[in-house]
């Protein structure tokens, strides 16, 4: 029987502490942490070394397997993309008091915090973040590198595109879809659709629309 690869968290910050405290819930052995800031190598957190970046575990392939403690979307995706193209194993994270349904797509990198819920058919991209007491429900679609807040729920067939953020506590109604990188704000309430790169908020949800250019030297008013 093979030895299990050695498991760091990439991310030495508050969101990589929970996924290691996560994945040792979850049986998981943590080695330590990987993170992109010089002045955080050598540090310890939850006793746990911060070994170095991507270099402290070069020519390791095969033998390690890495957990995404990045808190930023766009972020966790350049990370674990950077770890696939060396040859690295990067796995999903479940705590174990999260409840994961019969036929549910995890894809890799993909952290369901504590008390989380992910209900039946849904299919959840790469690098995604479902974070404490989040629902999920039946035949949701996100896309890579979304994150679902704390308290936050999405209906049945809700659909979030690339890198959306559900901010805590708020709702998406059924089958509404979100688009690539938009924003929903904490506590909205979605009842509509919403397009790419913006940002709704409020209840029912609208969209924040760009402060107005105040007058100035050489601008008119």
């Amino acid at each position: 029987m093979s030895e299990a690869p050695a498991l760091y968290v990439y991310g030495a910050s508050g969101h990589g502490k929970v996924v290691a405290d996560a994945a040792r819930a979850a049986g998981m052995g943590v080695c330590g942490f990987l993170d992109d800031d010089r002045p955080r190598h050598g540090q310890v957190l939850l006793g746990l070394p911060v070994e170095g970046g991507l270099e402290a575990i070069e020519g390791r392939q095969g033998r390690v397997a890495v957990a995404l403690g990045v808190g930023k979307n766009r972020a966790r995706i350049d990370v674990l993309e950077r770890l696939v193209a060396a040859g690295h194993r990067v796995v999903t994270v479940v705590h174990p008091s999260a409840f994961v349904a019969s036929g549910v797509t995890l894809g890799d990198g993909t952290f369901v915090a504590p008390l989380a819920v992910v209900h039946t058919e849904a299919r959840l991209g790469r690098a995604c973040l479902v974070n404490s007491g989040a629902v999920v429900e039946h035949d949701n679609v996100l896309g890579d590198g979304v994150h679902v807040s704390p308290n936050a729920a999405l209906g049945g067939s809700v659909t979030l595109g690339t890198e959306v953020h559900v901010g805590l506590g708020a709702v998406v109604l059924p089958g509404v879809s979100v688009g690539a990188r938009s924003v929903v704000g904490a506590g909205a309430v979605v009842i509509a659709d919403v397009p790419e790169d913006v940002t709704v908020v409020g209840v029912p949800a609208r969209r924040l629309r760009a402060p107005r250019a105040t007058a100035g030297p050489g601008r008119s008013k």
